[in-house]
């Protein structure tokens, strides 16, 4: 994306997860950097596209969004909690819905009066949700101690690996020691990794949701109050899924824009879209 000639004479602030904000001109955007002028300097510089939260410039107009920016916005919907703006007035909000306006940002919120209004999304500056967030916190502590519990027994599998039996009884039996006693698959007895699966995922979600806790998760910064004042927790959402998808999908787009990959891309859309 290549800025207009308009735009030379306007300010643009790309702000990053972290909340610090970089005053400049922007030339042009990639997949992988943006390209900026200091206004004091004529020397081009970049910063890696995925290090930005979002970019806007003096009119308010967003130009660009961080997926980490979409993910908070989407957890923070249809909750209750209170939101601070950048001129320090503090709403509280029974729910929260955001506008499909990407340019020009909105939010719809519906105040603990029984009132609506709409107001500028760049307006603000905090918003903390209730405790209901940390339903985030619960699912991940799950997850980080099941997969650990699931790639153990993989490995202890492949380790104690004989050659001379088949595969799904060395699979079984290795898996069957995470599960409890379930007759009706003819286990009679309780594994004896069962007992540590029982109460380390619940301690591994416990333990996470403290964390969140103590870290604040709950509350999501967007507009700076001041250029040089950073957020008081980063706010990049890490996300193994999206790394990967985002990593595939950049590396599709590189192979199509070689000479190559154009007439080959191209082939599949007009065969089959």
């Amino acid at each position: 994306m290549t800025g207009d000639s308009l735009d030379t004479d306007v300010n643009h602030v790309i702000v990053d997860h972290k909340g610090n904000s970089i005053v400049a001109i922007i030339d042009s955007m990639d997949l992988d950097a943006i390209y900026y002028k200091l206004k004091d300097q004529m020397d081009p510089q970049t910063i890696d596209i995925d290090k930005a939260y979002f970019i806007y410039n003096d009119f308010d107009r967003i130009y660009h969004y961080d997926w980490s920016y979409y993910e908070n916005i989407r957890r923070i919907k249809n909750r209750t909690g209170k939101m601070i703006t950048i001129h320090n007035d503090t709403i509280a909000f029974k729910n929260i819905e955001f506008t499909g306006n990407q340019i020009f940002p909105e939010i719809l919120v519906a105040s603990t009066n029984d009132t609506s209004f709409y107001m500028p999304m760049l307006d603000i500056y905090k918003i903390q949700t209730d405790y209901s967030i940390m339903q985030y916190a619960a699912e991940r502590g799950f997850w980080y101690s099941f997969n650990s519990f699931i790639l153990s027994a993989a490995l202890d599998t492949r380790l104690k690996w004989d050659d001379d039996r088949r595969f799904s009884p060395q699979v079984w039996d290795q898996y069957n020691d995470l599960l409890p006693a379930i007759r009706f698959l003819g286990a009679n007895r309780s594994g004896p990794t069962y007992e540590s699966v029982s109460y380390l995922i619940p301690i591994s979600v416990l333990g996470s949701m403290i964390w969140d806790i103590w870290k604040d998760k709950r509350s999501f910064y967007f507009h700076p109050i001041e250029k040089d004042e950073p957020y008081p927790r980063n706010m990049y959402v890490f996300s193994l899924r999206h790394i990967t998808e985002a990593f595939i999908v950049k590396t599709f787009r590189r192979i199509e824009r070689t000479k190559i990959g154009g007439v080959l891309f191209g082939w599949i859309r007009n065969k089959y879209y």
